[in-house]
């Protein structure tokens, strides 16, 4: 299953606000990419039939069917990744490239949304 750290809901929440997506949840998206690597990306989305809800740290997550396979025991956590310089990070143990390969404005397959 997939899971925030408090640090990552927290940020999740600030950007809900500042965004006025407070009602919304977000989706979380992942695919191959064509170097077979797993790249992830996340937006604010309203709930749709076909997608899973999961509740981490208070804030909704949606999956779709696609996704799902992909994104079991990730983990998105927010901290710095050089000085001075925070993002959300994906972890998923055991995958090549699976730390940090994408998040908020990364070029992910999501549609982005999420201020970092």
């Amino acid at each position: 299953m997939i899971s925030l750290t408090k640090a990552a809901a927290e940020q999740i929440r600030v950007a809900q606000k500042d965004a006025g997506a407070e009602s919304m949840a977000l989706r979380i998206a992942a695919r191959v990419n064509d170097a077979g690597m797993l790249e992830f990306g996340m937006g604010f989305d309203d709930e749709r039939e076909s997608d899973s809800a999961v509740d981490s740290w208070g804030v909704t997550l949606l999956i779709n069917r696609q996704s799902a396979p992909m994104l079991s025991d990730v983990t998105i956590d927010f901290a710095e990744v050089s000085p001075g310089e925070s993002r959300f990070v994906f972890m998923k143990p055991g995958a090549e490239g699976g730390c940090d390969t994408g998040g908020c404005s990364s070029g992910g397959c999501g549609s982005g949304g999420c201020g970092s």
